[in-house]
């Protein structure tokens, strides 16, 4: 910097010297015009202005030799530590995911998308402000909650009663029940019937777990684990016996300890209702039902998350869902805060883990009317009910149990840094852009091939010592796990959760983000499902989730390659469909 200063103050001197040059010889030969010559003015006019000329553009040149050498050592540098630093690639987490979506359209992907018919109904029973009848749209299939065979609902005088069993004496003696609750026990029924499969297989599991477990209640099993080997080794000193016996009991303890750390130990379950319903008689309701396939109470963990909005307003721009706290034991803000508290961690553990998630909601009561249908937000809102039922299982749980219809999902989360001026609305905008390009980036230098960051290690309970990876060998993992397929013809499906009535200026981002898929000559056939459960933040998301795992599991033939992203307040997640891990027919 030194040396271009000084010939930058140079050149400025030369310029100074020459017009004053210039000047004085001009005023001087004004006075005597006589004493100038043809080769005076050669001399005084051309040749010597022609010099400091020269000195001045000597000076431009070696400045911008100095420039030019500084920027190609720059350059150089700047290639080196792009070469030692590569760009860290976001973390992706594998779940297997079975799903069972409710929906006024229908229960699978082609029933929802494809329904052209107007489902909307006037209600007899609720009124707007001028008395008349409104437009609702209800899942006319639910069966009502009269005719559900759930034991509490009804009086317990009822057992030692001569009654007949039929659906007018159960709905006199019902209990004093909201409609919101009675609706949502249908809901709930609904979904756990639709879901035999995977409700059997798990009841299977644990009546073979725990018949290992109470074969022998002193074994070791029932020791903590940190004491379990002591127990092996004792043991086996003080039960001496002959060689085959040793070896038979010896293969038998092997056999239980496997079977313990491969086993599932309960299942816990998310309830996601509206504040307004009876939570403790929806709890007995899946308690009661999920007994009748063998799941005892005993091994049920269920915590009830409210799903209320805390902002009328459905637009996710507006949405103030991540930033106040929920009523709830944990305190879960939303839908990308159970993410990262629950999938996620599930997801990393080495140990076969699963969690049951059902989400029911239904508006078609006086308590949604009276708040939510005269907001201004909530203007032509058309009251209706959905539901969705997702189990997610982490790859041991997968390998334990072998669900055929759980559908291979990565999952990656992205994020934007928060915004820290009071422009919040336009700080949104900003933000889910930011999250579409990085995830656009991604998926091009990756040919859409993701693949899970190992981090099994880190909740290794048997090894503690156990180092994890380096990040610098999850970045090469990922980098030679990318594939050489081109995105050319490629049939790509894309799903998001937005709502196009309500958020068009996310909608215009959206479609330039898929643009650049189109321009690689992929084949890009897009999907906007939010809309099908309007002021509900949990429902937007997850519905979008379970139709995705639906189409992946139904129709995966018909695109190369299929992923959701959903809208989070401060995040989007990227759900990608793992054909790799499809099991073969």
């Amino acid at each position: 910097m030194g040396a271009k200063k000084i010939l930058s103050y140079g050149r400025f001197v030369v310029v100074m010297l020459l017009v004053a040059y210039l000047i004085l010889v001009w005023m001087y030969f004004k006075d005597n015009a006589r004493q100038l010559t043809s080769s005076g003015l050669l001399l005084w006019f051309v040749a010597i202005p022609l010099l400091f000329v020269g000195v001045i553009m000597m000076l431009l040149w070696w400045q911008k030799r100095l420039n030019s050498q500084e920027r190609e050592a720059l350059d150089s540098t700047g290639a080196k530590s792009d070469k030692k630093a590569p760009v860290k690639l976001p973390d992706t987490y594998q779940l297997f995911i079975y799903s069972r979506v409710c929906l006024p359209e229908g229960d699978s992907w082609s029933d929802v998308v494809d329904n052209d018919e107007d489902l909307t109904v006037l209600s007899e029973d609720l009124m707007d402000m001028d008395g008349l009848p409104i437009l609702t749209k209800p899942i006319a299939r639910l069966t009502d909650a009269a005719s559900l065979p759930y034991a509490y609902l009804y009086d317990d005088s009822l057992a030692d009663s001569d009654f007949d069993d039929n659906e007018d004496t159960h709905t006199e003696h019902m209990p004093a029940l909201n409609d919101v609750t009675l609706r949502l026990c249908s809901l709930v029924y609904e979904h756990l019937a639709s879901s035999d499969e995977i409700l059997y297989i798990l009841a299977e599991h644990f009546h073979q777990y725990h018949k290992n477990n109470n074969t022998q209640p002193n074994s070791a099993i029932d020791v903590h684990p940190e004491w379990q080997q002591h127990y092996l080794a004792s043991a086996s000193e003080e039960n001496s016996q002959p060689d085959n016996e040793s070896a038979n009991d010896s293969s038998n303890d092997d056999t239980l300890s496997v079977s313990a750390g491969t086993s599932l130990a309960k299942l816990p379950i998310y309830l996601c209702l509206p504040a307004s319903a009876d939570s403790a008689l929806l709890i007995a309701a899946i308690k009661e039902q999920l007994a009748t396939y063998g799941i005892p109470e005993a091994l049920l963990s269920i915590e009830v998350i409210p799903t209320d909005d805390v902002t009328i307003k459905n637009n996710v721009e507006d949405s103030i869902e991540d930033n106040v706290e929920l009523d709830g034991s944990h305190g879960i803000h939303g839908p990308s805060k159970f993410i990262n508290r629950y999938l996620i961690p599930l997801s990393q553990s080495s140990a076969p883990e699963l969690c049951l998630m059902l989400i029911a909601d239904s508006q078609i009561n006086e308590e949604w009317l009276d708040a939510h249908m005269y907001s201004n937000s909530a203007f032509n809102v058309i009251p209706t009910e959905a539901g969705a039922l997702l189990v997610f299982s982490n790859q041991a749980a997968q390998d334990v149990l072998n669900i055929d219809s759980s559908a291979s999902i990565l999952l990656t989360e992205i994020c934007a840094p928060s915004p820290k001026d009071s422009d919040v609305k336009n700080n949104n905008k900003r933000s889910y852009f930011q999250h579409l390009t990085a995830i656009k980036n991604l998926l091009i230098n990756n040919n859409l091939s993701l693949s899970p960051t190992d981090t099994t290690a880190l909740k290794t309970t048997d090894k503690p010592t156990t180092k994890p990876k380096k990040e610098s060998s999850d970045i090469k993992d990922k980098t030679n796990n990318k594939t050489n397929v081109s995105l050319a013809d490629m049939s790509i499906t894309t799903i998001s959760d937005i709502n196009p009535l309500k958020q068009p200026y996310d909608l215009s981002t959206y479609m330039n983000f898929l643009e650049a898929f189109i321009a690689k000559g992929a084949l890009v056939n897009e999907h906007h499902l939010g809309h099908y459960m309007p002021l509900n933040n949990w429902l937007s998301p997850f519905i979008s989730l379970s139709l995705f795992v639906n189409m992946v599991e139904k129709n995966q033939q018909e695109s190369d390659e299929i992923f959701l992203v959903t809208q989070h307040k401060h995040c989007s997640m990227l759900w990608l469909a793992d054909f790799s891990q499809t099991p073969e027919s």
